[in-house]
């Protein structure tokens, strides 16, 4: 935990992301196959398109190593990036962040920290949450989307059933997907140029909510054994929010 700064979860990393180098060669494979894993992947890319805003309420369990620390929270969301969270512990707000699409504010209520905003609008939330994921991709997790980045080509990945491997042509990174015999995501993993672990998320619990099925039970979590385990209760798609939600007053630190 850094004392008389942020808490781990909640300190913004202020790099835009995105794993980039040589390219990478793709292995010889069937092409009816590989058009097989981009038809999956375009047909995951638009879960829950029209779900632009959610509300709800959950269970956030932060675990790094032997820690575990649990919270309730309770979060706005809007595409792509204004997010309103609070972490709660026996009803009282702990920590919030809010994210108004220019800048991303964090907030102590038990003075644990300074208010702390960056101008950045799509922070890697790597100590927020524990694992490298923008904050654009934490949101699309709450609107019920896979964070699935833009690619160029896919392919099946040889004696590994159901799961597909996606990149840019002049990228080294590799987007990873697991899919149930009924094209239903498992989990979706980004790898480096190494194929190791950037992050992962592997979905326990799907749920119809409304006509949309959402994922609300999942775990979030890196190659060192950090992970955050969320389960999403109460959700409202497509609810009304406010701008103002989505704004809060602070002044860096």
């Amino acid at each position: 935990m850094i004392k008389n700064k942020l808490p781990y979860f909640f300190v913004a990393l202020l790099v835009a992301g995105g794993l980039t180098g040589c390219a990478i060669q793709k292995p010889v494979t069937d092409p009816i196959m590989d058009e097989k894993a981009k038809a999956n992947i375009v047909r995951i890319q638009a879960f829950n398109t029209t779900i632009d805003s959610t509300k709800g309420t959950g269970r956030i369990a932060i675990v790094n190593g032997t820690q575990k620390e649990i919270y309730k929270m309770a979060w706005a969301a809007q595409t792509p990036n204004r997010l309103r969270l609070t972490l709660l512990t026996a009803g009282l707000p702990v920590e919030t962040i809010a994210a108004n699409g220019t800048t991303v504010t964090f907030v102590s209520h038990t003075g644990r920290h300074q208010t702390y905003t960056t101008h950045t609008p799509d922070p890697n939330l790597n100590a927020f949450i524990g694992v490298p994921v923008r904050l654009s991709e934490m949101i699309a997790i709450l609107l019920g989307r896979i964070p699935v980045r833009p690619f160029d080509r896919a392919w099946m990945v040889p004696d590994r059933p159901g799961v597909i491997h996606a990149n840019k042509y002049y990228d080294s990174a590799i987007q990873e997907l697991e899919v149930d015999t009924n094209g239903t995501p498992l989990a979706f993993r980004r790898l480096d140029r190494h194929r190791e672990l950037v992050y992962g998320m592997d979905i326990t619990t799907w749920k119809h909510i409304q006509h949309w099925a959402m994922p609300v039970s999942l775990s979030v979590y890196d190659g060192t054994g950090r992970s955050l385990e969320i389960s999403l209760f109460n959700i409202i798609p497509n609810a009304p929010v406010k701008e103002s939600i989505f704004i809060l007053t602070a002044t860096r630190s």
